[in-house]
This record gives structure tokens, sequence and C-alpha cells, in this order.
């Protein structure tokens, strides 16, 4: 492999050239989060009714009682937090929201440990009841995520008679989308490197900053695919789950594979 600026032969995995310092066409081929989606549905399509058994377990026990609890908190005006007066209420409700989502959450991610335990595209359904054993492992990987949104909140918005610059909204969407595209490995780097979710997320964060906006497009895509599901009465997210764990397994395995991940000096 040549470098298309300056002609400078290169490694296979060179993501940058040696020479000119400039980056190689790895990233937006070889590394292509939307390569790896439609190379992860040619092999899921045809098996895909062989995970609906385990897509089931985690509507049911994830998905439905998350929802149910977030329309409850909604009629009651608890996710209504910029109508609270007092900071007491503020932190009461966003207690309830983090404690609501930290719960559930898990239930999505279990799964992530039979999905790498085998390199096919199909587990059953004990196997998927079988994995919720790891769900405390994950539950530190969820109350992480809710906890950093919550303390984001209190900074960009504001306290109740002591609010926020108004530029920092837009600073709240920057880190939102930014810690979407740090954590979305951060399951399959627990189960490939058998380490916590703290140091996966130091992992991710530190090494997979040249494909950042490819992890963003693959967390894109899968967001509005699961969303599309869950509008059409929840059906068809009996195919969009797993699909979703495979994707995330399949891209994750491909940074892996091209030792994105170097050794601190």
């Amino acid at each position: 492999m040549r470098c298309k600026h300056c002609d400078t032969r290169l490694a296979a995995h060179d993501l940058w050239c040696v020479n000119c310092g400039k980056q190689t066409e790895i990233v937006n081929k070889d590394l292509s989060a939307w390569a790896s989606l439609k190379r992860t549905w040619k092999h899921y399509w045809p098996l895909k009714s062989a995970n609906v058994p385990a897509a089931a377990m985690v509507v049911l026990l994830g998905v439905f009682p998350l929802a149910v609890l977030l329309v409850l908190l909604r009629s009651f005006g608890m996710l209504d937090l910029a109508e609270v007066k007092t900071v007491g209420t503020l932190l009461l409700r966003q207690l309830m929201i983090v404690a609501g989502v930290t719960i559930f959450l898990p239930v999505f991610f279990t799964p992530f440990n039979p999905v790498c335990a085998t390199p096919g595209y199909q587990f059953s359904w004990k196997t998927a009841v079988s994995s919720l054993r790891k769900y405390i492992k994950y539950l530190w990987l969820a109350l992480f995520c809710a906890l950093y949104y919550a303390v984001i909140y209190l900074i960009c918005f504001g306290l109740p008679s002591f609010g926020s610059d108004p530029i920092l909204r837009l600073v709240w969407l920057v880190l939102v989308n930014y810690f979407l595209a740090i954590v979305l490995p951060v399951p399959v780097l627990m189960e490939r490197l058998q380490i916590n979710f703290f140091q996966a997320c130091k992992v991710s964060y530190r090494n997979f900053h040249v494909v950042r906006w490819q992890l963003y497009l693959l967390v894109l895509v899968l967001a509005v695919l699961n969303s599309l599901a869950l509008v059409l009465l929840i059906i068809p997210l009996l195919v969009t789950i797993p699909f979703s764990w495979y994707a995330i397994r399949d891209y994750t395995d491909r940074l892996l594979d091209y030792e994105l991940i170097r050794p601190r000096q």
C-alpha cells in the first residue's frame, strides 16, 4: 500500500503516513462503519429468526419495563426538569431517572457475553437467560452512563435560579454524542480484553480517536434503526436488537484486528 499524497510505501495497517503524516485510506475504506454494517447484515439476515427468543428476553426484561417507567415518569411530570424550581426536587428527579435506567439497561448489555463467545450470528433463549449472570458486571457500566448524563445536565443546564450560559446547550449536545461514540465498543472490549467498564472506556477513549466519526456513524445508524423498530409496535426490535449486538461486535473486532490499541509508554 502507498500513500496517495506522497506515494510512500506503507505497511498494511498504517493509519497515518510515516512520511507526510496524513491519514491513509484505511479509515474510510477498511475501517468503514457502513461497510462493516453491510457485512454483518449479510451474515445475520439468514439467521435472524434464530435470535428472536434472545431478543424477546431483552424486550420483556429490559426495553418494555424501561419504556413503561419513562412513560410513567413523564405522565407525572418527573421528566420536566426545566420546570423544577428547587435544587432538591431537581436532584430527586434525576436520582429517580438514573435509578430506573440503571436497573433495566444492563439487560441489553448482558447478551454481549455469549455474542462475543462465538463467531457466529445466533444464540438461544437458554444462552440469553444464562448471560443474565453477568448483570452485575454491566450494572456498573449502566450506572456510569446514567450518572454521566445526569452530571453533564447539571453542568450545561444549570440549577434552579442559577442558570448556565446558553452556549452550554450546544456543548451538551456535543458531550452526549461524543460519549456515545466512546462507549459503543465498551461492552465488547470488556469481553475481549477481560477488563472492567472503566478500563474499557479508557481504552476506547485513548485508542479509537482516529475512527471516532466511524463509531458515531455506527451509533447513529443503530439508533435510527432501533427507534423505527420501537415505533412499529416493538415487534421489529426482535430483529434489530440482535443485529445491533453483532454489528457492534464485528466492528470492534475489526478495530482490534487492525491493532488500534497501542501499549502506553
